[in-house]
């Protein structure tokens, strides 16, 4: 369904005044096209040799021994291939990478379609018919009161696996790391050196004027006049 909404898709941005791209491709490349087709029950090597496969694949030249670039490039190739395959005309199109992998998805699409169908001309019927294990009135219990774990195991087992994977790991033996800004994390350190600075305000005063003052008496003289 995707790949059918994909070649719609592709096939209604490309049409003009002129007609579609496979449009005026097929114009453009008629005597091409026709020469091609007429020339399929030749060998390998004259097709090989022949115009068109210039059009979508590289050729090689026998005089240099070059490879010249096809002459339309693989986007290009994708578009008229789209546009081919949803009008049905994909045959008509010289071979190429383009036309080799849209013909492969289409037989893969068509073989899971006919899988598909034939899947449901069948219905599966169990052997046994299954019973509901959950219980259906209020006094039935699906587990047994012997068969609970106690709630101090569960938790002992818990413990002891939590130690098991303590150690293992990439990040085994460093200290958590902290999740937030450099303010988060220094914000209690800070809260506490104000809190302390606080309490030990009224000595940090009286220090200050104590220096303040024998400042002032080192100024002063040592004789009366």
């Amino acid at each position: 369904m995707a790949f059918g909404s994909t070649l719609s898709r592709c096939s209604r941005k490309h049409i003009s005044a002129y007609g579609s791209v496979l449009d005026r491709f097929m114009v453009s490349n008629s005597s091409t096209l026709a020469s091609s087709s007429s020339s399929s029950s030749s060998s390998a090597a004259s097709t090989s040799s022949s115009p068109s496969a210039s059009l979508f694949e590289a050729t090689k030249s026998d005089a240099s021994g070059c490879w010249a670039p096809p002459k339309y490039s693989l986007r290009r190739q994708a578009k008229l291939v789209k546009e081919a395959a949803l009008t049905g005309q994909l045959a008509a199109l010289p071979d190429g990478p383009k036309t080799s992998r849209i013909q492969t998805r289409l037989t893969r699409l068509a073989q899971s379609h006919a899988a598909e169908q034939q899947a449901a001309e069948y219905q599966y019927t169990p052997q046994h018919t299954a019973t509901p294990v959950r219980p259906t009135a209020l006094g039935q219990r699906s587990v047994k009161p012997n068969q609970r774990v106690p709630q101090t195991e569960h938790d002992a087992a818990l413990a002891a696996a939590r130690r098991l994977v303590k150690d293992v790991g990439p990040y085994a033996g460093r200290a958590k790391a902290f999740k937030g800004s450099r303010v988060d994390k220094n914000k209690i350190t800070r809260a506490q050196a104000v809190n302390n600075k606080l309490e030990a305000m009224q000595s940090t005063v009286r220090e200050w004027h104590t220096s303040q003052t024998e400042a002032k008496n080192k100024l002063k003289p040592g004789l009366p006049f």
